[in-house]
């Protein structure tokens, strides 16, 4: 973990809850469970590639991005871009400060793009495409970036986005990856107040430069089973669980004093193929094979669901990205998806066993874990894998705790379930995710076009909006006969939140995290 972003918190400490008195304001307190010891800092998000906004309570970046697709200033008012999109120039608001009263200056912001580099951090990746930054006065920061790169500022404001650190302090750090911060200056609305085994508060800072919140401060506190969280919901003593199941959600309807909200299309599940593995390896096979997902019956089991039968781009949050014309191509439809084996020289024994054209039996191997572990990539695993032994097809899985094996055993298998937040489904830019670029050396399906490939670097090379568009087209294009990827469905998110205590949690519905500090700073105590 790196100290300089997570903001390391000693756990030397008792092992006892903290008392009453260490809660800070219990009435105008927002008080939010979390899973596990290292999501009780806030800054932490940034080792943890989730960046800002979500970890922006104590720490700002120069913009975020909403659900809808808008950019929201934070530090930077206003930017603008050169007509090759490789010269990207931020204008500061004025009157930012951290909170220790240190003026925000382009200085940091240029620090701190050097400072990650330099010590190799963790979210220094996200300015990799950087080729150096100048400030030619203190309001105004410039990036000059390596490659032309169209829309850019995605890279600071989501997945992961990337805050701002105070220059006049972090300088002064030899070893960032072993240092513990113990004061947290940042330049958010709040402010680090203390942090016990199990516990972090931060206090609403009452000199921040921008909309101030009206609670008086925001308490983590760990509670790692959702049962529980459940049961503390219930009993007052939280203000909120995130991403309950639809059953979870419907049996608390009527609970006195707990409403509900749902933010659609969250999560989008795919099912992705090795395209180096026989026989997914085969254009013919993967053709077939995506013909027998049947979307209807995964989005019932799932119970919050709704299938997706684009190339990648979900409509909910692309639009008109999406192109229309490879929509639907793939329809659950069995007797075609065994016509089409039947082409490709896969034939079906007198047991019901699927052969291929070396005559031997079709075994598929689907590792489970990774972003779909949480019990998502099971259920959609079980009704594929019955409709696949009416093919014939037998299929094997093993579950991964561990994010790293996962990801290697996706190299060894056929086919992957992953899931993936709906902001890296709504941009022409996310089909990168299919490329083999000087950045990025292979992807997950082992999928490398020369065409598709430079058809990235154009996406990236080009302002115009519906010139973009153009191209994406084109790439879902590629995408749709090539079919390195399959989508299932996209998921809806259900929060529960205690209604007798805050107002204004609806505004959930437009941000993709229960810590965003545009969400946080609006709520208003109820007495």
């Amino acid at each position: 973990m790196l100290c300089l972003l997570t903001g390391c918190v000693n756990n030397n400490v008792p092992s006892q809850q903290p008392e009453k008195s260490n809660t800070g304001d219990l009435k105008t307190d927002i008080i939010i469970p979390v899973n596990s010891p290292s999501e009780l800092v806030s800054s932490n998000v940034m080792t943890k590639k989730n960046g800002v906004p979500a970890g922006g309570l104590i720490y700002k970046g120069l913009l975020t991005k909403n659900r809808n697709g808008i950019y929201v200033p934070e530090l930077a008012e206003s930017w603008n871009v050169s007509d090759d999109a490789k010269t990207w120039t931020f204008h500061l608001v004025h009157n930012a400060t951290w909170q220790d009263g240190v003026p925000v200056t382009s200085a940091d912001v240029k620090f701190t793009n050097d400072y990650l580099k330099k010590n190799n951090l963790t979210m220094g990746f996200v300015l990799s495409d950087v080729e150096s930054v100048t400030c030619p006065d203190d309001y105004t920061v410039v990036f000059h970036l390596k490659n032309a790169y169209s829309v850019w500022p995605d890279r600071l404001a989501q997945s992961p986005g990337i805050g701002v650190y105070p220059k006049h302090i972090f300088e002064k750090i030899q070893d960032p990856k072993t240092w513990q911060d113990s004061q947290f200056i940042g330049s958010g609305p709040f402010k680090f107040d203390k942090s016990e085994q199990g516990y972090f508060r931060v206090a609403r800072n009452d000199n921040y430069w921008g909309d101030k919140p009206k609670v008086s401060g925001v308490i983590l506190k760990l509670i790692t089973n959702q049962d529980s969280q459940v049961l503390a919901l219930k009993n007052a003593d939280i203000d909120i669980v995130s991403d309950i199941s639809p059953a979870i959600a419907d049996s608390l309807q009527n609970e006195p004093g707990i409403g509900i909200i749902t933010r659609p299309s969250t999560t989008g599940y795919e099912m992705g193929y090795n395209m180096i593995q026989y026989p997914t390896n085969l254009s013919s096979f993967r053709h077939a094979l995506s013909h027998a997902i049947d979307r209807s019956t995964i989005c019932k089991v799932l119970g919050n669901a709704h299938p997706t039968n684009t190339t990648f781009l979900l409509p909910a949050v692309a639009g008109s990205y999406v192109n229309q014309n490879d929509t639907g191509l793939y329809e659950y439809n069995l007797s075609r998806a065994r016509d089409e084996l039947k082409k490709a020289g896969f034939i079906q024994d007198n047991q019901g066993t699927l052969r291929g054209p070396n005559g031997n039996s079709v075994e598929l191997i689907i590792p489970l874990g990774g972003k779909a572990s949480s019990g998502v990539s099971e259920k959609i695993v079980t009704v594929i894998r019955n409709d696949w032994a009416s093919l014939g097809i037998q299929v094997k899985t093993t579950k991964y705790d561990d994010e790293s094996q996962y990801r290697k055993a996706i190299d060894k298998g056929h086919i992957f379930i992953d899931g993936m937040p709906a902001i890296l489904h709504d941009d022409p830019d996310d089909l990168v995710n299919f490329a083999v670029t000087p950045l990025q050396e292979k992807n997950y399906y082992n999928f490398n076009n020369t065409e598709y490939n430079a058809l990235t670097g154009k996406v990236r090379n080009t302002v115009s909006p519906e010139e973009r568009k153009l191209i994406g087209f084109q790439m879902q294009d590629m995408l749709a006969e090539y079919v390195p990827t399959v989508p299932i469905c996209n998921t809806d998110s259900y929060d529960a939140f205690r209604k007798d205590r805050f107002s204004g949690w609806e505004k959930l519905e437009n941000y993709t995290s229960i810590q965003d500090p545009r969400v946080l700073s609006s709520l208003i105590p109820v007495s």
